[in-house]
């Protein structure tokens, strides 16, 4: 059985908050905002996926396997992606039984 390790990248950035006056942000604000969180998960899926296959020694490098990507927030004025990549571990190569 191989072991994995999961990682969590996680991508934050300032969401559109309300003015000093108590105004909403404007629609603009707000498209805007959707905008960049939409190229940042993109960044981050094509990050994974770039640096993943040239990890380790093999062929392919390490496997890997993509999770779930959430977008958070807005929450406490900040906006943001988190996506789950769990990547399996180079085997110890010790014989069944022995200790690593």
């Amino acid at each position: 059985m191989r072991q994995a390790a999961e990682y969590v990248i996680t991508l934050l950035r300032c969401a559109p908050t309300f003015t000093e006056n108590g105004c909403p942000p404007s629609c603009e604000e707000q498209a805007e905002a959707a905008r960049i969180v939409h190229v940042d998960a993109t960044s981050v899926i094509n990050a994974v996926m770039c640096f993943f296959p040239d990890t380790g020694s093999g062929r392919r490098g390490h496997q890997f396997m993509m999770g779930q990507l959430r977008v958070l927030g807005p929450e406490g004025q900040c906006v943001g992606v988190e996506q789950r990549v769990t990547v399996a571990l180079p085997s110890c190569g010790c014989p069944a039984g022995d200790e690593p």
